[in-house]
């Protein structure tokens, strides 16, 4: 009553197979008159199997990288958060590292700052002209 009824079982085709094409470079070997050997007219390359220093560079390299996108974009809220816990205790660093995180989660440079500390010493006259 409650069982499932079977299911009906397709038959698998085999696909067909397509025809083989030798490459051109292939040549009946000429010098014996019985066998119908091939022989290659290209020297082949020979693959060189990555050993185990590369394989374990390649994938530190991967994992750094992740590594260093995820501290990108973490780092800055920690920053933040450790100057909110310390802002209590002590005002200027508190301060400091909080302004800090969000500067930088703003994408914010020290070049940036530099040139905006410039402007206001240009604004208030504070820069002697050298000229």
């Amino acid at each position: 009553m409650f069982s499932k009824s079977p299911r009906e079982s397709t038959q698998m085709q085999t696909p067909s197979i397509p025809e083989l094409k030798l490459p051109e470079n292939l040549v009946l070997d000429v010098g014996s008159k019985d066998s119908k050997s091939l022989a290659v007219k290209s020297v082949t390359k020979k693959r060189v199997k990555p050993n185990r220093q590369e394989i374990l560079e390649v994938e530190n390299s991967e994992l750094v990288s992740n590594i260093e996108k995820i501290s990108r974009i973490a780092s800055p809220y920690f920053i933040a958060i450790v100057g909110l816990s310390l802002y209590k205790d002590n005002f200027f660093f508190g301060s400091t590292l909080i302004a800090v995180g969000i500067l930088s989660l703003l994408k914010v440079s020290a070049r940036d700052v530099a040139d905006l500390l410039e402007w206001i010493k240009d604004f208030f006259g504070l820069i002697d002209e050298e000229e």
